[in-house]
């Protein structure tokens, strides 16, 4: 997946991540493999970010997703930490509620990323073969 060189109390290391399944990964470390539990911690800058986008998405909302409103932006997210394999849209495209945007592998499972709200796709953060972390903002429709 990556590869990495630490140099750490003056020791060289080459890390490789081999997978990653949860908050399990494997990874060699100078041709030794290790199994890792990772926790996440939550960035200090998350706890003083805006609620707004929460409200861009909609989980539970039985109503279909409205349009947006002209010139406000909303995030398509990443629900889990996997790696891009397909990406659908480009900027200035136009997309619907619902509409598929790109594709998201996650614990070796195919996730369809779906446009909660129509509008223009302002930008695309993302290209094929990236590994994204959980809520990173992949597209954004204005």
């Amino acid at each position: 997946m990556k590869n990495y060189k630490f140099r750490i109390n003056g020791n060289q290391y080459e890390v490789e991540v081999l997978e990653i399944e949860g908050n399990m990964a494997k990874i060699e470390v100078n041709g030794t493999v290790y199994d890792v539990e990772m926790q996440r911690e939550i960035p200090k800058v998350k706890a003083v970010a805006p609620p707004a986008p929460v409200q861009a998405r909609p989980v539970k909302d039985s109503k279909p997703a409205p349009e947006s409103a002209p010139g406000k932006a909303s995030d398509v997210r990443a629900p889990l930490p996997g790696v891009i394999i397909q990406v659908l849209v480009r900027p200035g495209d136009e997309v619907k509620p619902g509409q598929t945007v790109c594709t998201l592998e996650t614990m070796k499972m195919e996730n369809a990323i779906k446009a909660e709200s129509g509008g223009k796709v302002t930008a695309v953060n993302i290209s094929t073969g990236q590994s994204v972390l959980q809520d990173e903002v992949l597209i954004v429709i204005g």
